[in-house]
């Protein structure tokens, strides 16, 4: 025979097999040894010398499966098992049975710029895991693996991507599972990913981006769609031109838990990059109205109070509607673009208890007010009223 692996494997079947038969025990007497082999206990003589002794019964067809799983099971292993000794894994919070988040920030290399930062959810803790947003690169989607397998979560069956921005996307290609996302967020996706592939290399690093890759979703997702995930019913809420082209939320009715992906933010100030600000605050009035006992936005959980709830979104909604009437009074006045900026740094509005000290908060304080104000003077141009989602700005006839 050649030199060659005589495993038959037939490779115009859709299912591959393994021939003659007869090799079967002695393959499994291979594997227990690889188990012994990786089992690293108090006393490890004793496995070694049981495994010379199985080593020396197996076929040649036996050695090369065994070759092939030791080839395929060292690395991950010891990846795993060193993140896991070493504590060194992703804080994973538990939020629920079957519902936990990890809240990702990477610092960038250019000086002055928002660190990037995004919330991974994790539906499930048995046998199969579903992941919602694994982050923006191979490396830290791979982190999130060795975190989960540390933990004893299951595999992960599925992935989901709430929307088309980088830190949530990135990391899909770490786990060959199907993704699922809106047919605007995969659409999205195919416009700006290279580009957005690019812009992380030079912002995080060449080292932090090693690896990663794009990978498109390959299911579609549709508003009032049902399906289950993490032992929970979720239905499909799609929100558009909101925080971006299309804000998926997932929602449990039975226990009121609204997945809110990049539509509500915790600390950080919001980014009106994509979407639309008028479009936002309706999304925010829509999930006020549907009461839900938990949130679980960008580095965000609150409940079960709803009170706390309500506080989070109102504050969301508060800083958007800030920026429409400030634009809607700049525009009567007649300020220029200009001086709507410069006004703009005195009209702070995310945390106005606190002066700003960062001057990436203010540079984006001033990009979302930009955002705004285009969007707001088309309207104004049109001779309408002032947008009525944010009654406060007065309603000056025009």
């Amino acid at each position: 025979m050649s030199g060659r692996c005589p495993i038959g494997l037939t490779r115009s079947n859709k299912s591959a097999t393994l021939d003659p038969p007869s090799s079967v025990p002695s393959t499994l007497f291979g594997w227990v040894c690889l188990l012994k082999l990786l089992h690293i206990g108090a006393g490890w003589w004793g496995p070694v010398t049981q495994c010379l002794v199985i080593l020396g019964q197996l076929s040649r067809r036996a050695w090369c499966v065994l070759w092939v799983g030791l080839c395929a099971a060292a690395l991950p292993v010891h990846a795993i098992g060193a993140a896991c000794e070493s504590g060194k894994g992703l804080p994973l919070q538990s939020v629920l049975p079957g519902l936990a988040v990890v809240h990702g920030q990477w610092p960038t290399l250019t000086k002055g710029q928002l660190a990037h930062a995004a919330t991974t959810v994790v539906l499930g803790q048995g046998r199969e895991i579903t992941v919602v947003d694994p982050g923006p690169t191979q490396k830290v989607a791979l982190a999130l693996k060795a975190t989960l397998q540390c933990h004893g979560h299951g595999r992960v069956v599925s992935l989901i991507n709430t929307h088309a921005h980088a830190e949530q996307v990135l990391g899909n290609r770490a786990f060959p599972v199907p993704v699922a996302a809106t047919a605007v967020t995969t659409a999205s996706m195919k416009v700006r990913c290279p580009n957005c592939l690019q812009a992380m290399r030079q912002e995080l690093g060449a080292s932090a981006l090693q690896g990663t890759r794009i990978a498109w979703p390959t299911r579609t997702l549709r508003d009032g769609q049902k399906f289950q995930a993490g032992g929970r019913s979720w239905l499909v809420k799609e929100m558009a031109m909101a925080h971006t082209e299309s804000d998926l939320v997932l929602w449990s009715a039975d226990e009121r838990i609204a997945l809110v992906g990049g539509l509500v933010d915790g600390e950080r100030i919001p980014v009106l990059a994509q979407g639309r600000v008028l479009g936002w605050v309706q999304a925010l009035d829509d999930l006020r109205a549907m009461q839900p006992k938990w949130l679980i936005g960008e580095h965000l959980v609150r409940g079960p109070d709803q009170e706390q709830v309500q506080a989070a979104l109102q504050r969301q909604r508060a800083y958007l509607c800030g920026l429409v009437q400030f634009a809607w009074q700049g525009l009567e006045r007649g300020w220029s673009e200009a001086e709507i900026l410069q006004g703009a740094r005195s009209h702070w509005l995310w945390r106005p208890e606190v002066v700003i000290q960062e001057a990436a908060w203010e540079q984006q304080h001033l990009f979302n007010q930009l955002r705004a104000w285009r969007e707001i003077e088309l309207l104004w141009m049109d001779q309408q009223a002032a947008p009525k989602a944010c009654a406060s700005v007065p309603d000056i006839a025009r």
